[in-house]
């Protein structure tokens, strides 16, 4: 999972508020290329799981849809989403919640980057020949 933040003014004070949730784009253990199709889609887990957090469980269990991946070079990404809320339980007893990111629709988008590329933005800077040297 990675974290998703934000910075928002929407709440009851119109204040500037930094908002973050977890979010799963497609799990790592699954093999994606037995779910291509053409075009944008998504796949749901095959069967209901628990999230999982620092050996922390969710309460109730899921079947989150994930982005797959197009056929035409470009990226499969969240088009519509929503933040539910995630009640975990911990062994020693304890719980907590975290907001956690649940994706309605994906599309092919053209602008694709590698996630991995922490220097893809500065191929919008004016001089990026020098940043890159």
């Amino acid at each position: 999972m990675g974290i998703a933040t934000r910075i928002s003014n929407d709440n009851d004070q119109c204040r500037l508020m930094k908002e973050s949730r977890l979010c799963n784009m497609r799990p790592c253990e699954v093999d994606i290329t037995r779910h291509i199709k053409v075009g944008p889609f998504h796949s749901s887990a095959d069967e209901p799981m628990n999230y999982t957090i620092s050996g922390c469980v969710s309460k109730s269990t899921y079947r989150p849809k994930y982005c797959g991946v197009c056929t035409d070079n470009r990226c499969c990404t969240p088009y519509k989403s929503k933040t539910i809320e995630v009640r975990f339980e911990c062994p020693d007893g304890t719980g907590f919640f975290r907001k956690i990111m649940w994706i309605n629709a994906c599309f092919c988008n053209l602008s694709c980057k590698n996630p991995n590329d922490i220097f893809a933005d500065l191929a919008h800077y004016h001089d990026y020949s020098e940043i890159a040297n």
